[in-house]
């Protein structure tokens, strides 16, 4: 279900992508708030546990995307955040891992290619916050 206040966090090192997914998302009612590094992110979510959360892989490391997720999974209050991933791993190192999504390797609710589509973000974020309540 589409809530418009629902909250998104955003974690991603390009400022660039904070804008777009902020001019993608807060026009559909959404709370967009970011943060810039894995370490932050993990903060920010166990201040205030976010409704959805995007994430990028590839932050201050290569990988650092994909340890804040096995992270997630360790804390009861935040493994069932619905993580929908953001990124251009496929087009910088030729790994595709879309077809993992889901997967005890990537557990995780959808994986978006960089360049973001906005309309297909817009329908991943509606998708993952339906799916959630549903769950719950």
């Amino acid at each position: 279900m589409n809530s418009p206040a629902a909250r998104i966090l955003l974690i991603d090192d390009d400022p660039l992508v904070h804008d777009a997914v902020k001019m993608i998302l807060e026009p559909e009612g959404y709370q967009v708030e970011g943060c810039l590094t894995g370490p932050a992110g993990l903060e920010a979510l166990r201040a205030r546990r976010p409704d959805v959360l995007l994430l990028d892989i590839m932050l201050a490391k290569p990988s650092e995307g994909f340890h804040l997720v096995y992270k997630l999974k360790e804390y009861p209050e935040l493994r069932e955040i619905p993580i929908i991933v953001l990124s251009a791993i496929r087009q910088s190192y030729g790994f595709d891992f879309a077809q993992e999504v889901g997967s005890e390797f990537l557990p995780v609710q959808r994986f978006l290619e960089k360049p973001i589509d906005a309309a297909t973000l817009r329908e991943a974020v509606r998708q993952a916050l339906s799916e959630h309540e549903a769950r719950t």
